[in-house]
């Protein structure tokens, strides 16, 4: 079955549903705090496996972690922000809880075409979770992460990884905070490849516990646009408020600017063709770390000389993993002519993708590896249009490793072609 625009529209719903898709939105304020000291190892304790490096991850599994939080004046409500690696396939049972509060899911992915465990994912900062603000503390709260058993591919060994990870409090609007707008476009302009955006950006200065505040500067503004692209945030979305958060920094987005003008270049050169408009905002943080979200302007991208065109996978396996002679596939339809195109590249988030031996298209081999070896990668790779062909074309992967499998998350690979006009 192919996974083609309906299927796709209904597994965005799902995500949307089941993850309860959140991010600050234009108009929120908010404070991030930031775990990153150390990744969370979690096994699944009733393994019965006895490999020396499942004892190893065992003894760093089950333990407490520990974040100060000291602003809740105003806040109205909390959620925890994964930076993740779904572990091996099929693992099942990722929860967390805060204090001595009640153990809440961990959401999987949605949309897939079968089970959502048997599927590889690595997800920085897509993964957002909604938590009770009562459970907490103005102060010291500890944090605790626990796994199950592998639910399907089985050998025995449930476990996944959190990198590290992010509580966001959302404040409503008596809490003082930075204020400022886009000041480079307005609603319905129209922008080429490469635009400028300026933000104006004011912050707040002065003693917190008197609660006495004036007007700074701000310092730091980052940009964030709403637009169709390579889903980096391996959530199955692909038109989304695109950024990635990794060890607490944001990353994969727009651009950011610490000093006066605040004023970043968008680098437009594979953001696909958009129908719809693109929206930006920006982030605005002060000297206090309160954040603030301007209203967003909608942007039409309009290229004059040049066609960037985006096209998805299809057909994507369970378990897209490769090791020891295997080969794996799964399909891209390119519904236009490649002959004319002038350059294309392939994306691909991977785990332990340095392992693999050949990845391609059409049997054509275009790269012996991406990623890194046991960690995740997001990398894309020249494309000669050449090797593509109007209609389904078949991407694979192979690896001879003995050592861990290459593996291809979800939602798979995807093709940019550019073309002249």
């Amino acid at each position: 079955m192919k996974f083609n625009l309906i299927h796709l529209c209904a597994a965005v719903l799902c995500v949307q549903t089941s993850i309860g898709w959140a991010q600050p939105q234009p108009g929120d304020i908010f404070r991030e705090y930031h775990y990153t000291s150390e990744t969370i190892v979690e096994l699944d304790p009733d393994s019965k496996r006895t490999d020396p490096r499942l004892l190893k991850r065992r003894q760093v599994s089950h333990r407490k972690r520990s974040m100060d939080i000291w602003d809740l004046e105003d806040a109205v409500k909390a959620e925890m922000v994964l930076e993740l690696w779904g572990g091996h396939v099929g693992t099942s049972g990722h929860r967390f809880k805060v204090n001595e509060g009640d153990w809440i899911p961990i959401p999987q992915l949605a949309g897939t075409l079968t089970d959502p465990h048997c599927y590889f994912r690595n997800q920085l900062g897509s993964v957002i979770i909604s938590m009770p603000l009562e459970q907490l503390n103005l102060g010291l709260n500890t944090f605790e992460f626990r796994c199950g058993p592998q639910v399907c591919h089985d050998f025995d060994w449930g476990i996944y990884k959190v990198y590290s990870f992010t509580i966001r409090v959302y404040y409503n609007d008596s809490k003082p905070r930075p204020d400022g707008r886009i000041i480079s476009h307005n609603d319905g302009d129209e922008i080429m490849d490469m635009p400028v955006f300026e933000a104006e950006a004011i912050g707040t200065e002065g003693d917190e516990t008197k609660l006495e505040f004036t007007r700074s500067d701000a310092v730091r503004v980052d940009f964030v646009g709403f637009y169709n692209d390579f889903d980096w945030e391996g959530n199955g979305i692909y038109r989304q408020w695109h950024y990635q958060i990794e060890q607490g920094e944001m990353k994969r987005h727009i651009g950011s600017a610490t000093d006066t003008p605040f004023r970043i270049t968008w680098d437009t050169e594979w953001i696909p063709d958009q129908e719809e408009s693109v929206r930006i905002a920006a982030l605005i943080t002060d000297t206090h770390g309160v954040t603030y979200m301007t209203p967003a302007v909608s942007l039409k991208l309009r290229r004059s000389e040049r066609s960037v065109k985006m096209y998805t996978a299809f057909d994507v396996p369970e378990k897209f993993g490769v090791r020891k002679g295997q080969k794996m596939t799964c399909k891209i339809a390119v519904p236009d002519d490649p002959e004319p195109a002038v350059s294309g590249r392939l994306f691909l988030s991977t785990w332990a993708g340095g392992h693999a031996d050949a990845i391609g298209l059409n049997d054509i081999k275009i790269v012996d590896r991406m990623g890194r070896g046991d960690y995740y990668g997001y990398d894309s790779v020249a494309l000669d249009p050449a090797v593509l062909r109007e209609g389904d074309n078949t991407f694979f992967i192979f690896s001879n490793t003995s050592h861990h499998a290459a593996e291809v998350n979800w939602p798979g690979p995807v093709i940019m072609l550019e073309y002249r006009k």
